[in-house]
């Protein structure tokens, strides 16, 4: 039983038992917040006049979804963390003369068809749509394999104005400003309070534009929501849709790369053949002294490969007042709902503090960082109010998924940490490592 919720029921409630599959495939040895989710679901309870509900969550992999497994007689909603999951499968997705390939995007459309819900956070929303950039069409790699790893069951759009990997991306020489958001994504340091504590702060906290015209937010007291932003892409609704399809919050007015306490330079990799050489020892080294698995060596060969240099090139993102949060209803009698997020309800805020550019030592690589925040406001003594701001949209955009009645969506109160919860802390402290900080990025 929560304890947000009334933990007395009546006899003659009903009850119900909301089954959540959790996509946790994170591929490319690229970490995830997929361990949050059963974080802010599990067991969850909250009970209405009529009704007492519950969340159960199993994580569900690629296999999985191959074999079958993803129905709507086992689940009510697939949810799509970001990072390794969404982001990766969107990468590895978008090959899709692969018959697994194909096989995998038909069982989570099916699902999808079929009256399942799908939550799509940051890169899960990536995942199932298609991409629009400032070209008009994708050009890069990433650009590609984003666009090409759409689902073909919503009506929504992504968009970048552009984006490439950084290291990777080829006129990085005279366009390094062109790897759009990424920039945001792989490249910050931990930040510092302005009493000192040291934080894993990759990212942004912005305040969103909340729309109230859709029972998620109907009730929201004040007209925008701080939530954190880690390299999501913007949305586009189409003037004529073919189904229901709602905006449920934008991006601020002010573009992110408008906003001195938020814009960046674009650095551009000068290491070449020989600084990735250097970097593949390194992370072999550096596995075998950590006795870490295999499986990270080309991750950590990314993260280690210098040098970098700042330019004087702005990161330039073109989000103002594009939508971050989109819910649908797919056109058939089925009617699933589709719940995209691009921004991270399941991470940490803080207030106050900028973005400042590190400078350019001896050696400057994505392991060590080349952003940082500093001046961030104190945190609270147990960091609960900083780490649950959001969990409740989480949670509501589960019910809302499951078709959960408007009138009974969870509660918007603010948990408090419990005992067991405690050892989230490595994922907000940094504990001065070089391992905690790349598990961080």
């Amino acid at each position: 039983m929560s304890l947000l919720g009334n933990t007395q029921t009546k006899k003659n409630q009903q009850k119900r038992v909301i089954r959540v599959a959790i996509l946790a495939e994170e591929l490319l040895g690229w970490g995830s917040g997929k361990y949050m989710f059963p974080e802010i679901l599990q067991n969850y309870s909250w009970t209405t006049e009529k009704r007492t509900y519950s969340i159960k969550t199993k994580y569900i992999f690629d296999k999985d979804i191959l074999q079958g497994r993803l129905t709507t007689q086992e689940f009510d909603v697939l949810l799509v963390p970001g990072g390794g999951v969404g982001d990766g499968q969107a990468i590895t997705k978008g090959f899709y003369f692969l018959k697994n390939v194909r096989k995998w995007k038909k069982n989570i459309a099916t699902f999808i068809q079929d009256g399942g819900g799908y939550i799509g956070i940051c890169g899960g929303t990536a995942l199932i749509t298609d991409l629009k950039t400032v070209q008009k069409k994708p050009c890069t790699f990433l650009e590609r394999q984003y666009n090409k790893s759409s689902l073909g069951v919503t009506c929504v759009s992504s968009y970048y104005r552009s984006l490439a990997f950084p290291l990777f991306y080829p006129f990085q020489k005279n366009h390094p400003e062109n790897i759009g958001a990424t920039a945001y994504v792989f490249s910050f340091a931990p930040g510092t309070t302005v009493d000192g504590t040291r934080i894993h702060t990759g990212g942004a906290p912005l305040d969103f534009q909340l729309l109230k015209n859709h029972p998620i937010f109907s009730d929201a007291e004040q007209d925008t929501e701080r939530i954190r932003w880690w390299g999501g892409p913007g949305l586009i609704v189409p003037e004529h849709p073919d189904r229901e399809v709602h905006i449920l919050a934008k991006y601020p007015k002010q573009d992110i790369s408008d906003n001195p306490n938020l814009r960046i330079h674009a650095w551009r990799y000068t290491g070449g053949i020989h600084g990735l050489v250097s970097a593949f020892f390194k992370a072999a080294r550096y596995i075998k002294k950590e006795n870490n698995t295999l499986k990270n060596l080309f991750l950590y060969t990314y993260y280690l490969a210098g040098n970098w240099e700042v330019t004087d090139k702005i990161i330039k993102l073109d989000y103002s007042d594009k939508p971050c949060i989109t819910a649908e209803i797919y056109p058939n009698e089925k009617k699933g709902r589709i719940l995209l997020c691009t921004a991270h309800p399941e991470y940490m805020v803080w207030w106050n503090g900028h973005i400042k550019e590190k400078k350019s030592e001896d050696f400057t690589c994505l392991g060590n960082g080349l952003y940082q925040w500093e001046d961030i406001a104190s945190l609270s003594k147990d960091v609960s109010p900083e780490l649950t701001h959001t969990w409740w949209m989480v949670r509501r955009f589960v019910a809302w998924a499951a078709k959960v009645p408007d009138t009974d969506l969870p509660p918007r109160e603010k948990p408090m940490l419990t005992q067991e919860q405690s050892f989230l802390s490595k994922n907000i402290f940094w504990d001065g490592s070089l391992q905690n900080q790349m598990d961080n990025i």
